[in-house]
This record gives structure tokens, C-alpha cells and sequence, in this order.
């Protein structure tokens, strides 16, 4: 008989990843009936997240102590199941980190390891991934998109063929997807994944559960964070989205041309090999009619209309 199976899906940040962690810990029980354990998510640090913040946790510390705990208790649960299958994920697990593939080297002995990858082309993944730090409370990023597309821990991020290397070097399979191409944006995400893994159809629901808001919303996020001005999120977002359904068209990009043909440029060598060595091969199209500078400005209409919106949600408050 063969080994059982542990099936990692490390990512990466804003690939659907919110949405596939929903829906599969929505469907535990169902998956139990396909012979595969989604294990508990419901533990330290952030027990209300779907998805296995303990697992990267326990990688990236350091605690030898804590990482054989980890371990055992995912060992003891998949065990109580009677299921082949153990699927953990956490979009942590893609940071460019020795650790993490070295927490799964003993579990390698007992399961057939496998990693799941989405992928999205770096100038793009670098934009949601600047929209996603800007709104997250533990980040509140401040730097322009430019200071931030080319920091340190960015870059580190987006050589996709070294990352899922230091996986294969395991002994895992690793198997990687272009989120934007055919073969995810054609089936659907869940499908796609499914398929990816060589599932059964499990019949979960397909919705995105954290979509990028308005790059223009993005921006002015950024600039409340670099002044260190308080806010709350959630109405900013809700005017946002009230003004896409009033017909405002989005704006979607703000690299510039110049910056997204030099990232590019910068990882052409290393997506090569990532054609060759994982089957990914990126869209050359480029966003049309883009600006040759990056976008830093505040869009005043927006900001504008947007105010106007959130006016009109509050209640006018009363006088004697």
C-alpha cells in the first residue's frame, strides 16, 4: 500500500488563497468522507484564521521544542481520522525561508510529500501584494509602491524558481499553477486545484473571499499610513466598493512600464528555468495604455467621491 499522502498548499499571498481555506474548512466533514483531513486551524496564534497559522508558526521559530509538538499534534489528529490524505495551508509556508521546507524533513520519512503552488507573474504579484499590505493591520505598509516593489523582503518573494526548488530538494512533488492563466481562470480555482491534486470533484464553493479594492483606495491607504493617521478600514472599503457598483471604473495597476519591464527583466532567467523545471509559463502581455512612471499620486476625484460616500452611509447627527 502506498505511504499516505501530505498535501501542502503554500500559496502564495493573493492566489485565491483566502477562498480555497474558506470553502475547506467550511467542508471538513465532506472531506472526511473523501478520505482526506483538513486538520484543526482552531489553534494559537490566530485560532479564528481557516487556515494552519500554527503550522508556519511552529517552521519559522527556531523552537525545536515547539516544532515537535506541531508535529505530534498534527500526527495524532490525522491518525484519529483513518484518512490517506492530510491537507495543510498556509500561504506563510511560500516565504523564502529555509526553515519551513526543514519543519516537514521528519515527516518526509512517513508521508508522500506534495506542494501546491499558484503563482501569479511578479510585477502583478507585486501590486496585490501591495494592495494587501497597505489594508492589514499588522503591516499598515507606508512605502511607496516603487520602495516597496524593490525592498529586500519583496524581492526575496518573487524568484519562484528557487522557491519551489528548495521544496523539490525535500524529495517533495511539487506542482505550480498560474492563477492568472487558462488553467485556473478556465475550470475555476477550486477546480483547478482539485485537479492539480488529482481530487474528486468535492463540490465546494468557488467565491473569492479577500478581492483587491481599487488601487485608488490603495493609495490613499498608503499615504494615511506614512502619515500615521488613524482609520478605520471597514467603511473606507465599503464606499470603495460602492463606488465600482455605481459604475467607477477601477484602477488596477500602479508599477509604471518602466519598473514592470525591469522587474521582469530582473526575473526572466529565473521563470525560464520555471517553464522548464515546473511547467509555469507567464502571459508576456502588459497592461495597455500604462504610464511609463509609477502611479503615486492621490486620485482627488476618487478621494473626493469617496468622502462623499461615506457622508452619505452616516447617520446626520441630531441638534437640540
Amino acid at each position: 500500500m502506498h505511504r499516505p499522502r501530505l498535501v501542502l498548499h503554500i500559496g502564495t499571498h493573493k492566489t485565491g488563497t483566502s477562498a480555497l481555506q474558506s470553502a475547506l474548512d467550511g467542508a471538513r466533514n465532506t472531506l472526511l468522507g473523501h478520505d482526506l483531513l483538513y486538520p484543526d486551524t482552531r489553534r494559537p496564534p490566530w485560532p479564528d484564521l481557516p487556515k494552519h497559522c500554527s503550522v508556519y508558526q511552529a517552521a519559522v521559530s527556531g523552537d525545536a521544542a515547539l516544532q515537535a509538538r506541531e508535529r505530534e499534534a498534527l500526527l495524532s489528529e490525522f491518525e484519529a481520522s483513518g484518512t490517506h490524505t492530510m491537507l495543510i495551508s498556509e500561504e506563510g509556508l511560500s516565504e523564502p525561508d529555509e526553515r519551513i521546507p526543514s519543519f516537514f524533513a521528519p515527516l518526509a520519512e512517513r508521508f508522500e510529500i506534495e506542494v501546491v503552488c499558484l503563482l501569479r507573474r511578479q510585477d502583478l504579484f507585486v501590486e496585490a501584494l501591495f494592495n494587501q499590505f497597505v489594508r492589514e493591520g499588522a503591516r499598515r505598509e507606508s512605502r511607496p509602491i516603487l520602495t516597496f516593489s524593490r525592498g529586500r523582503a519583496t524581492r526575496g518573494r518573487l524568484d519562484y524558481h528557487a522557491l519551489l526548488s528548495r521544496w523539490a530538494a525535500l524529495g517533495a512533488r511539487v506542482r505550480a499553477l498560474d492563477f492568472d492563466g487558462p488553467a485556473v481562470r478556465g475550470p475555476g480555482l477550486l477546480a483547478a486545484f482539485e485537479t492539480a491534486l488529482q481530487l474528486p470533484a468535492l463540490g465546494l464553493p468557488d467565491r473569492r473571499a479577500n478581492p483587491s479594492p481599487d488601487m485608488r483606495l490603495a493609495l490613499l491607504l498608503n499615504r494615511l499610513n506614512r502619515q500615521r493617521v488613524p482609520y478605520e478600514l471597514a467603511p473606507l472599503l465599503h464606499a470603495s466598493r460602492g463606488l465600482a457598483h455605481g459604475g467607477l471604473a477601477p484602477l488596477r495597476h500602479l508599477l509604471g512600464g518602466d519598473e514592470r519591464r525591469r522587474l521582469l527583466a530582473e526575473f526572466q532567467m529565473s521563470n525560464e528555468r520555471l517553464a522548464v523545471d515546473f511547467g509555469v509559463r507567464f502571459s508576456a502581455e502588459l497592461p495597455p495604455n500604462e504610464p511609463a512612471a509609477s502611479v503615486e499620486d492621490l486620485d482627488l476625484g476618487f478621494t473626493l467621491q469617496l468622502l462623499a460616500g461615506l457622508s452619505q452611509a452616516r447617520p446626520a447627527p441630531t441638534t437640540d
